[in-house]
């Protein structure tokens, strides 16, 4: 199921929202849910407390108190990697947007076949695991697919990206590659480790086993919550 979801200040302004999204869903033949907040607080703790993944997020950039931006902001910093789609009466933030890697920005009235894009781009990003990660190393840039990706390994101030052929170090912290990732695919399973849950093939108690055949530790503190996302991926 594609789990949507959507935060607006103004009661109007979300059930708009909403209301397409809808439209847009039923008109793709798209299993779907929907949840909606007015509270940019709220949404925050909803949508990084693990217990609910979600696969996209529609939120407004204007609000009372916390604005989108610091709200994306907040949820890239507690881990959470979910495409978001802003939605905006002005184009003055959208150079921000992008550098929370917002999805798309969108300007009010909205137009449905803009957000049917959005919305179309963030679903093929959750069925296929399409997409992509870009990294520079050196003067080399490397553009790998995310179903390409094994693993991730945190190493002092490197991280390592292993696929099926080759290991690319690259001088990044743990913590900023991961911001990187989209976390319905990616799973920080350890301090060290990050899975790409299309990749593993089993789990057992505190250890992933990938397709490869390398053994994954899992934190001993993290692995109900880890056997649970996992569960939900496979689902």
């Amino acid at each position: 199921m594609f789990k949507i979801a959507i935060c607006d200040d103004e009661a109007t302004s979300l059930q708009i929202n909403e209301v397409l999204t809808e439209q847009i869903m039923e008109e793709e033949g798209i299993d779907y849910s929907i949840s909606t907040f007015e509270d940019m607080e709220l949404m925050i703790k909803v949508l990084s407390g693990g217990k609910e993944i979600y696969n996209v997020l529609l939120c407004d950039i204007l609000a009372v108190g916390m604005n989108g931006i610091e709200a994306a902001e907040e949820l890239r910093r507690l881990g959470e990697q979910i495409p978001v789609v802003f939605i905006s009466s002005t184009a003055e933030y959208a150079m921000e947007g992008y550098r929370v890697n917002a999805l798309r920005y969108l300007q009010k009235p909205i137009q449905i076949e803009k957000l049917r894009e959005a919305l179309l781009e963030a679903y093929q990003m959750t069925q296929s695991g399409n997409g992509s990660l870009k990294i520079q190393v050196g003067d080399r840039l490397y553009n790998i697919p995310y179903d390409e990706i094994e693993y991730l390994e945190s190493r002092g101030r490197d991280t390592d990206v292993v696929t099926a052929d080759e290991t690319i170090s690259v001088h990044m912290k743990f913590s900023d590659m991961e911001q990187l990732l989209p976390a319905e695919l990616f799973l920080r399973c350890h301090r060290s480790y990050i899975i790409n849950l299309s990749q593993a093939k089993d789990l057992a108690r505190y250890r992933f086993l990938t397709r490869q055949g390398v053994e994954i530790p899992v934190s001993q503190l993290q692995y109900a919550e880890t056997k649970n996302k996992f569960l939900r991926f496979q689902s």
